[in-house]
């Protein structure tokens, strides 16, 4: 497998003025980058090499992290336009010919699952989708998820108005190197569709690949705001950390 994350956004709400450009995944969170949590993530799951998707004011990334984090060997390519997640791992398709693990830069995991049961969860599987159980609010604010009986994966919808279950989709999937592959076939990049990570999921869905979900932490922490940030701080001092 092959570790896949997304560091490009530009990370202007974290800014004073809402409006600065903030290297978001260089936030110290609870004594390192925030970016670390993903990798880590990465490294519990055997995950020996990586590619980072960067945006173009954030050489600082590959300054502070290197080519090697941990044993996890990493690679570097650049999302020169913030034109959306399905183009960001686009960019990152000539160095993937494996399953992908695919992680975002801002997103911490409390009490995140034990490794051996993700990947369980993704042997006979074409991927597989993690969620954490969160409020209506929370899921309104990311993504909801339809299954079926047997746990298959019918649906999942961008910020919902309708909420019918607490399961909240999360930046954390594992792709079979066949279905990231349908990534360069499917983009249309006129339309730039498909866009965000529900289109890529859904198209997935509709050509027929068996998805799964699989509850991936105790609570799943997005960062992108001040607020959250003071509060992703709060609940690491509160635990005294975050695995």
């Amino acid at each position: 497998m092959i570790g896949l994350v997304l560091a490009a956004g530009k990370g202007s709400r974290l800014s004073p003025d809402g409006k600065d450009e903030v290297c978001k995944a260089l936030v110290q969170v609870g004594g390192k980058p925030l970016i670390s949590y993903s990798l880590d993530n990465l490294i519990r799951l055997g995950v020996r090499t990586a590619v980072v998707v960067i945006g173009p004011q954030h050489q600082n990334i590959v300054q502070t992290l290197g080519n090697d984090y941990r044993g996890l060997t990493l690679h570097y390519v650049v999302q020169t336009q913030p034109i959306g997640l399905a183009n960001a791992m686009l960019c990152a398709h000539d160095l993937i010919d494996d399953n992908v693990v695919l992680q975002l830069s801002d997103e911490i995991f409390l009490q995140p699952c034990i490794a051996s049961t993700l990947l369980k969860a993704f042997e006979e599987k074409d991927f597989l989708v993690g969620y954490t159980l969160d409020s209506e609010e929370k899921i309104r604010q990311n993504y909801s998820l339809k299954v079926d009986e047997n746990g298959e994966l019918l649906h999942c919808t961008e910020k919902p108005t309708q909420v019918d279950d607490d399961r909240k989709g999360t930046g954390f999937c594992i792709f079979s190197a066949a279905c990231f592959a349908m990534l360069k076939t499917a983009y249309d990049t006129e339309t730039n569709r498909p866009a965000d990570l529900c289109d890529f999921i859904n198209l997935l869905i509709g050509k027929g690949m068996n998805g799964t979900t699989c509850l991936i932490a105790e609570e799943e922490i997005n960062i992108n705001t001040p607020d959250e940030l003071r509060y992703a701080k709060q609940r690491l001092e509160q635990r005294g950390s975050c695995q």
